[in-house]
């Protein structure tokens, strides 16, 4: 089952808006895979960035078939006009060679060294949604909760009641830098950005590889609330 990631580098003015994106992006879902809009959990992450000249944007795709019906229309868009609230010229489509680009499966993810120590790079507003808000602390629980959510929706295995019960009530923080900045949503809202380097103490084998699982799949799927408008966006390092 496959997870991939593809970015758009562009050729414009100013970065991608977030709703031009989304709108952007909802625009092909509507012609390949409208059945998409109608499911609880989104199966994509969007994201931007880059700086004057060197702009990009990223499509991030958690399931197998909604990549086999997308990626063919991305890969058509070098050389065109896209607008993601500006217009930008496709310079080129990327699933390599990019860092935020790239392509795994499900399977993979659980493979390498079993840790427990997780550091999370959190490089765009990540919140959650607590108590009818936005919450911009990137809590060890709310953080799992969020990957694991997810993981469960699109992939193959479910955490044994054991593993889900130790990543949620023990994984804690060793380690933290960042700041709040502001999200540019339907609300007003501000989220974090930086490094958390989370910790399972007494992990046994088994948790401490589910913990570096949902560290992996973080690049994939992002993190917490409005991944469909580029925060969240996370990966280990």
């Amino acid at each position: 089952m496959v997870l991939a990631a593809l970015v758009l580098t562009l050729e414009g003015e100013a970065p991608p808006e977030p709703k031009g994106l989304r709108g952007f992006f909802y625009g092909l879902l509507q012609e390949v895979a409208p059945e998409v809009h109608d499911q609880g959990e989104n199966p994509f992450a969007l994201g931007f960035g880059g700086k004057e000249g060197a702009y990009w944007a990223r499509f991030s795709l958690l399931q197998e078939g909604l990549y086999a019906r997308l990626a063919p229309r991305l890969f058509a868009l070098e050389g065109k006009e896209v607008r993601l609230g500006k217009p930008f010229r496709v310079r080129g489509v990327l699933q390599e060679g990019h860092p935020w680009a790239g392509v795994s499966t499900y399977a993979r993810l659980f493979q390498g060294e079993a840790l427990p120590d997780l550091p999370l790079r959190f490089a765009s507003p990540t919140f959650f949604r607590r108590k009818g808000v936005h919450y911009p602390l990137p809590e060890p629980r709310l953080v799992v909760e969020s990957l694991l959510r997810r993981l469960e929706a699109f992939g193959p295995l479910k955490a044994p009641e054991g593993v889900r019960e130790a990543l949620l009530e023990r994984t804690t923080v060793r380690w933290f830098e960042g700041k709040t900045l502001k999200a540019e949503t339907e609300v007003e809202a501000v989220g974090f950005v930086g490094k958390v380097v989370y910790h399972l103490p007494r992990a046994t084998e088994e948790e401490a590889r589910w913990l570096q699982a949902l560290g992996r799949f973080a690049f994939y799927s992002g993190v917490g609330a409005k991944t469909g408008l580029g925060y969240g966006r996370a990966r280990v390092g």
